[in-house]
């Protein structure tokens, strides 16, 4: 049996005068703790809807753990990544957008201005995670539902639908959750951390195959070690090292799969040296070897 793929969420949305996409996310088989989405962020907006298994999602720094129907709102900029936390399938939509889908009307609105531009500008947040068991779940989900259905089928005008259903959900959030949404913002010091750390992140999948210590990264970010490895596991889920050793064996996951090195190059060229060592860091990472891995891939 081949390895399940982690899942990767490709942010592209292709249409600069139509910003939005919808990515159906899925794994088999996904080993308990599994990475299900690497820590990215971008510009867009995101509504995570889980369809099937159970996981835990960091969110600027914060875990919410998530079943089949509960709904997550990653605000724009966030930092965000996910963890399965069963050996069940993994399935969830997500649905990304940029804010000036929402934008661009040729009039003031005084409504849109009151409800919607709050959100869209990040003066104002949603709770990020929607329980299938609030009051309001049924009218979230089926709006989201249809967006989803609406944005696979491409029917004729359904950029209108979609554009409509969008809208109508959010007003809806704000209905519920503005006044409380003024006092949950995101607050100097931990938007001050998401920036810093996104620095540290990019450094780290730029120089993956060159070492580097906890102390080195520590004085990246401007915190001594105890708080940045505090601050580190809190916002990505993982300890240093391991956030590393993930970065390497992604890569090491392309390479055994694109190009014909042998374990002793790949181990080289993704920082790991010793081929014996490297083996032993993939199987834990990913459950089986190398090798393993290469064969059943290509099969």
């Amino acid at each position: 049996m081949g390895y399940p793929q982690e899942l990767r969420e490709d942010t592209r949305l292709n249409d600069s005068n139509y910003p939005i996409n919808v990515f159906h996310n899925q794994a088999n088989s996904v080993q308990k703790g599994s990475m299900i989405l690497f820590m990215h962020w971008h510009e867009h907006f995101e509504i995570i809807v889980m369809k099937a298994g159970h996981a835990v999602f960091h969110i600027d720094s914060k875990p919410y753990e998530v079943r089949v129907g509960d709904i997550l709102i990653v605000p724009s900029g966030g930092l965000h990544t996910g963890y399965s936390t069963s050996e069940h399938n993994v399935e969830y939509v997500s649905i990304v957008f940029n804010r000036s889908l929402l934008r661009g009307q040729a009039m003031p609105d005084p409504a849109h201005a009151k409800w919607i531009e709050p959100f869209l500008n990040g003066q104002v947040t949603f709770p990020v995670k929607v329980a299938s068991d609030n009051d309001r779940y049924l009218s979230y989900s089926s709006l989201l539902e249809q967006i989803i259905h609406e944005f696979d089928a491409k029917m004729k005008g359904y950029e209108l639908i979609v554009r409509s259903l969008l809208y109508m959900l959010i007003t809806l959030l704000s209905r519920a959750f503005m006044p409380a949404a003024r006092s949950e913002a995101v607050s100097p010091p931990l938007l001050r951390n998401s920036e810093r750390f996104k620095q540290l992140l990019q450094f780290m999948e730029a120089h993956f195959s060159e070492p580097m210590t906890v102390e080195q990264a520590a004085k990246h970010v401007n915190l001594n070690v105890f708080h940045f490895c505090k601050t580190f596991k809190k916002t990505t889920g993982s300890t240093f090292i391991e956030y590393m050793n993930l970065i390497r064996m992604r890569e090491a996951e392309r390479l055994l799969m694109e190009t014909d090195g042998t374990m002793t190059e790949i181990a080289e060229r993704i920082g790991c040296g010793n081929p014996n060592y490297f083996t032993k860091l993939f199987k834990q990472y990913k459950g089986i070897t190398p090798s393993r891995f290469r064969k059943d891939t290509l099969n």
